[in-house]
């Protein structure tokens, strides 16, 4: 029932209608039924409701990310909305006491339950909040007017915002942001003030309703006390890069299983293609990043929900921006390689294959791009007791290592916590992207050979051998490029061949 509800949300797009037939300004954005329904499935499923009701405890992020495996190539990225209404609720039972008692159990319902936006992207700034122009100024009875442009606003349609915009004479820069939450519509159903530009024509999530919008005169109520907006997001970030960091493996595991199958029916050169040999060592390289990825996601969610419930807070830091910066930008990879092993079917629109595909990309932009997240993972590190953290941890994870069978991927981890040792403790010295990637994929190692282990103890089954294996043969830390000067990477990067050439003759 789900993929042909969304093959039915991404053929019929959202539609904006600007003017009614009398010319009145009504800003009226049409989205299928199919989408709609696909929302309401995943609220009644329970993926917001569970991380905030007690049933699984620390558990239950774990729940909730192998349901949304499950759930989100299917649905044609319903999930958007679903992430932002779990980060909003999570934001105001965090900030604001007296909100959420009004918002979060519509927020949380799993039926007839609200959905919630987050609208931080400005034209200015991008990922730069900071330099956010939208201003808040008061109305005299505790609200206050929002006024500016939101130029990339994800589930226009929901029923709530988050919102950043900065009081007037307030500090500029990221320390004079405050964070609003408001109502999209008013008690007579017309919009509170806002007007939209246009829907947003993109590379994917076609049934996604995305729009630039004008706030002018919006009424709005600050989260807690005014200030520290951006910092009150924290949580909300870390909640949103889990589900970005869900949404690549979610749709390299369904082309994966189509594969699988695909490889059993296609008939080919005297054999069925699961047969031949070069088809099955690609598959099972695919096959091992895929099951790093999840490793990762399901380490990733435990840390997160360990960490709603009072335990240690420094490694959910951490594996949040790891976690998303890995598996999104390793799922684009592990896509493309699974729509090639369908041959021509793999480009055609009527499989869904291209659908799952165009979907996969958006996670390497929302909530924060590769670089990025780079960056995140060094600010966190300049803070000792993160890094430290970190490495006692891989070293416990190591430690734990026993078998014989895995000595091979013991030695490559071993040389690659060796490098990181000192990146970790120094990363100002290092590439911000090269540390990253390499405190992901060593993580994703270590946690493989973890569960290969177990695999083979308990259940004599060595698949896990193999992924473990497949996976660490790949550089877990990038060659180190430092001493290549940094004019004659700029001068390459920014098309500059004629310094680049005098830096190599030099």
């Amino acid at each position: 029932m789900m993929p042909s509800l969304a093959d039915k949300a991404e053929r019929n797009p959202p539609h904006h209608v600007p003017y009614d037939a009398w010319g009145n300004r009504i800003d009226d954005i049409q989205v299928e039924d199919a989408w709609l329904e696909l929302v309401r499935i995943g609220q009644e499923a329970g993926l917001v409701a569970m991380p905030h009701q007690a049933h699984f405890g620390r558990y239950a992020r774990v729940v909730q990310a192998g349901l949304v495996n499950l759930f989100d190539p299917a649905s044609a990225v319903a999930t958007c909305p679903l992430v932002m209404t779990d980060g909003a609720a999570h934001v105001l039972s965090q900030h604001d006491p007296e909100l959420a008692s009004r918002y979060v159990p519509r927020l949380t319902a799993r039926r007839d339950a609200w959905t919630a936006g987050q609208w931080m992207t400005e034209k200015e700034g991008g990922s730069d909040v900071s330099r956010s122009s939208t201003v808040a100024r008061p109305n005299g009875d505790g609200s206050w007017s929002l006024h500016g442009t939101k130029w990339f606003t994800s589930a226009t349609t929901a029923d709530v915002a988050l919102a950043l915009a900065r009081t007037e004479n307030a500090s500029e820069g990221s320390a004079g942001l405050s964070l609003f939450l408001l109502e999209l519509r008013t008690t007579d159903g017309h919009w509170n003030g806002i007007k939209v530009r246009r829907l947003k024509d993109k590379l994917g999530t076609h049934a996604l309703p995305t729009a630039e919008l004008d706030l002018v005169g919006a009424i709005a109520h600050p989260v807690g006390e005014l200030g520290r907006g951006t910092a009150k997001l924290g949580g909300l970030l870390n909640i949103a890069r889990l589900w970005a960091s869900l949404g690549g493996p979610a749709g390299v595991g369904y082309l994966l299983d189509l594969a699988r199958d695909y490889a059993q029916r296609r008939y080919t050169f005297g054999s069925f293609l699961c047969h031949n040999p070069v088809h099955q060592r690609w598959l099972a390289r695919i096959a091992a990043e895929y099951e790093a990825m999840i490793a990762l996601n399901m380490e990733a969610a435990l840390a997160i929900g360990s960490a709603e419930h009072g335990g240690d807070t420094l490694m959910s830091r951490l594996l949040a921006p790891l976690t998303k910066l890995a598996c999104a930008r390793e799922s684009i990879w592990a896509a493309s390689e699974l729509v090639e092993s369908f041959g021509g079917a793999g480009y055609v629109e009527d499989t869904g294959i291209p659908r799952v595909f165009r979907n996969i990309h958006v996670h390497c932009i929302w909530e924060g791009t590769t670089s990025v997240l780079a960056h995140d993972v060094m600010r966190v590190l300049a803070h000792s007791e993160y890094g430290e953290a970190f490495m006692a941890d891989l070293r416990r994870r190591y430690a734990g290592i026993s078998i014989d069978a895995l000595d091979g991927v013991k030695a490559r981890i071993d040389d690659a916590i060796r490098q990181l040792r000192p990146m970790v403790a120094q990363p100002k010295t290092c590439d911000a992207r090269r540390l990253a990637w390499g405190m992901a994929r060593t993580y994703q190692a270590l946690l493989l050979a973890e569960a290969a282990q177990w695999q083979l103890s308990c259940k004599l089954d060595d698949r896990g051998l193999v992924a473990a294996e497949l996976f660490a043969r790949s550089p877990l830390v990038e060659a180190d490029m430092s001493d290549v000067p940094d004019s004659m990477v700029a001068g390459l990067a920014n098309g500059n061949v004629a310094d680049s050439a005098l830096d190599i003759a030099g």
